[in-house]
């Protein structure tokens, strides 16, 4: 007779479930609440202008007096314009924000599982000393490095001279910037370990066998789909981060040309990204499927698995286009990311 869990967790723990969605329900409202750009007076006479088409139709911002002080009104639809690029900005925020979190805890299960004690201490010192490097990396990127200038700088600089972004907003924008590129070098490190992991050596209790390796192709899957899922949300938020500053171009002819600087940037970067993917995780594939067959063709699986092929198709292990058609557009998927939130968000660029 099977007896009930006594610990707390054993007997409640399906309530922990609830957690993840209230997490990222928090989050977005947090973010939301935190990227105001105008206070109520401010707001209801934009509101207000909307009302009045000469002034809409301006590019010019309007002096209006409260009591007390004079404050510089934008026209509306400069600032509707505005809103619209910085809420899409938001989404890409708040998917880069849960996606790590999420693959990186995913990711650090998988390397605590697959070492022994003093295995994994090596492998912890290591991951600790590569977030170091990337850490400093990032921390020393500044106005003379292309890669500040060209990503960051680029839309900062131009948000700053707009005019248009409170101070307060852009504080915002720069303290969230910086989390996404903290976590944008701290996962990837917990991604690559965790390939790694999942190819070490077995503790001395674990044989190795047909289904020892299915378990590491299905964890391999895992992290490329994980691992994946961090760089398209982190070209999606880098392209709708060089977006937001065109949307406030009030030249047609520019703003298309600053939107084609920032879909060649992308492109670049998502090119990068895949080649990332395809070097991490082909070698990975290849030797975990070329494991599997020499095992399988060997004593006593001969006997006991007739056909080595059926085997390996079913378990993801035998490496074909058709059978991994869905891994191959995965390691494509950053590579796309670009040109295809480009195309979907072509719509949502202002018009004359």
């Amino acid at each position: 007779m099977q007896t009930e869990p006594q610990t707390i967790l054993g007997r409640h723990g399906y309530l922990v479930l609830a957690l993840p969605g209230f997490l990222v329900l928090s989050v977005a409202i947090v973010l939301f609440e935190s990227s105001a750009n105008m206070d109520v007076y401010e707001f209801k006479q934009s509101l207000a202008s909307l009302m009045q088409p000469d002034q809409s139709r301006s590019s010019e911002p309007v002096q209006l007096s409260d009591s007390n002080t004079t404050r510089k009104i934008f026209p509306s639809r400069l600032v509707l314009t505005e809103i619209k690029a910085r809420y899409i900005w938001l989404a890409t925020v708040l998917l880069n924000i849960v996606i790590p979190l999420y693959v990186g805890l995913t990711c650090g299960l998988i390397i605590y599982r697959a070492h022994p004690r003093r295995r994994l201490l090596i492998v912890c010192g290591i991951g600790a000393m590569l977030c170091l490097a990337g850490l400093t990396f990032l921390a020393t990127q500044n106005e003379h490095h292309v890669l500040y200038r060209a990503v960051y700088g680029f839309a900062y600089l131009m948000l700053t001279q707009s005019g248009i972004i409170d101070g307060h907003l852009l504080q915002f924008a720069r303290g969230i910037v910086s989390l996404i590129n903290i976590l944008a070098v701290v996962v990837p490190v917990f991604a690559v370990l965790a390939v790694c992991s999942i190819l070490a050596p077995p503790p001395k209790s674990q044989q190795v066998d047909p289904n020892f390796l299915a378990k590491q192709m299905r964890q391999l899957n895992e992290v490329l789909y994980g691992g994946s899922a961090i760089l398209v949300s982190g070209i999606l938020h880098m392209g709708a981060w060089l977006r937001w500053p065109a949307s406030l171009v009030p030249d047609k002819g520019s703003q298309e040309a600053l939107l084609g600087a920032a879909l060649s940037i992308t492109t670049f970067w998502g090119t990068t990204f895949t080649m990332m993917l395809i070097v991490t995780y082909l070698p990975a594939a290849i030797h975990l499927a070329r494991r599997a067959y020499d095992l399988l063709t060997s004593e006593p699986y001969t006997k006991t698995i007739p056909d080595p092929d059926a085997w390996l198709k079913e378990h993801g292990l035998r490496l074909s286009l058709e059978e991994h058609f869905l891994q191959f557009g995965v390691l494509l998927a950053p590579l796309l990311a670009g040109p295809l939130g480009s195309f979907l968000l072509a719509p949502l660029n202002p018009v004359d």
